[in-house]
């Protein structure tokens, strides 16, 4: 295995792939950056800016087709530093994706085959279990394993207090609290980070995703902003996503901070954060059973006795409506696309027929030139 793809993240899993599609002369290689269709991709050693095909983008009718940050392509011959063409996507292991804000149901992806995601939360004004339930839900969607780092621990009134609270929410994700500006903190995340890994982190601004990022790469790369005084709130810093090669030999993907995540409608991470809540729904005596007072209702024993913390499963019912949303808007659009490419196959027939007609007529008016010509 070449050893600048394995640094990448390169295994047996893509090179199983990539066989399956390679015609014999493209060679793969992974996007360390995506900005508006153009891309930076590399092999290990050489970097070139690259764009699609005609062909792919033609054929790429869903915005999942199209490739983003972390994505292996395949390219023809090896990178010289010039402009180079993608020719196909190698099928992903991984995928974070989020609901695009007030598009109707588009997905934004942000980051591809990730092995580790970083739920980075500050113990500051910004400690907020809500929204690490709902990063955790999409990591749970992505297929990457979840990691939460609690940052800022320096700044913590009641850290036992913090701790207790994810415990509740999330038992079997692993929890590190570190303080970014504390180089022997930072020892809990390096395993995550050895060759051939590729790490992303998710956060809302001012958690301090790029100076833990800086500490990784052990330089000032990244910009850092201190937080607003006013309120805590943070600034954004990170505004586009790339691929960056550590020293350890992993890689890491600092995403944008967010304020807002909406979620797809993908349903497997949804389960996973609330996987107490939906084995209790499964206990009620009626299965269509709303939990809203009927006899024998599960989830209101739990609630009424103490073992389920109300507030938890209200913030289950608000993330389930919203993901049934987006999954009824994701059939709607899929239902259109369908219409749309049979809309443009028919087309397509309709001028395939006129060209021929007129290559026929042509034809004839050329035969007929032909046989008059003789006289």
């Amino acid at each position: 295995m070449n050893s600048q793809l394995y640094q990448l993240g390169w295994d047996d899993f893509f090179q199983g792939e990539f066989d399956q599609i390679n015609p014999g002369s493209w060679a793969p290689v992974r996007v360390v950056r995506e900005n508006r269709g153009q891309y930076i991709i590399t092999d290990g050693v050489t970097k070139s800016p690259a764009q699609l095909a005609g062909s792919f983008r033609m054929h790429s009718h869903d915005s999942n087709q199209i490739p983003t940050v972390g994505d292996w392509v395949c390219v023809q011959g090896e990178l010289s530093g010039d402009l180079v063409i993608i020719h196909a996507l190698i099928p992903r292991r991984t995928l974070i994706e989020r609901q695009v804000a007030g598009d109707e149901s588009r997905s934004q992806l942000m980051a591809a085959n990730i092995d580790t995601l970083f739920l980075v939360s500050g113990l500051d004004a910004e400690f907020n279990l809500n929204r690490i339930q709902r990063y955790l839900t999409l990591a749970g969607n992505s297929g990457a394993q979840p990691v939460i780092i609690l940052n800022k621990s320096d700044l913590c009134q009641d850290l036992p207090g913090a701790l207790q609270s994810i415990e509740a929410i999330a038992p079997n994700v692993a929890v590190h609290t570190i303080s970014a500006i504390s180089e022997t903190s930072m020892e809990c995340i390096l395993p995550y980070v050895e060759p051939g890994q590729t790490v992303a982190m998710l956060g809302s601004s001012g958690v301090g995703k790029s100076t833990l990022a800086n500490a990784l790469l052990g330089e000032a790369r990244l910009l850092t902003q201190s937080n607003r005084d006013a309120d805590g709130k943070g600034r954004h810093t990170t505004t586009w996503r790339e691929l960056i090669p550590l020293p350890r030999g992993g890689n890491l993907i600092d995403l944008p901070g967010m304020r807002e995540l909406q979620l797809t409608g993908d349903e497997e991470g949804l389960k996973q954060v609330f996987e107490d809540i939906e084995l209790l729904a499964e206990q009620c005596r009626f299965r269509n059973c709303r939990h809203e007072g009927e006899p024998g209702c599960a989830i209101d024993a739990a609630i009424e006795e103490g073992e389920l913390d109300g507030a938890r499963y209200e913030q289950y019912l608000k993330m389930k409506r919203e993901t049934e949303f987006a999954k009824a808007r994701e059939a709607e659009r899929a239902r259109k696309a369908g219409s749309l490419n049979q809309a443009r196959v028919q087309k397509d027939r309709k001028f395939k027929r006129i060209h021929q007609n007129l290559r026929k007529n042509r034809k004839a008016e050329e035969k007929w030139g032909r046989e008059n010509d003789r006289y």
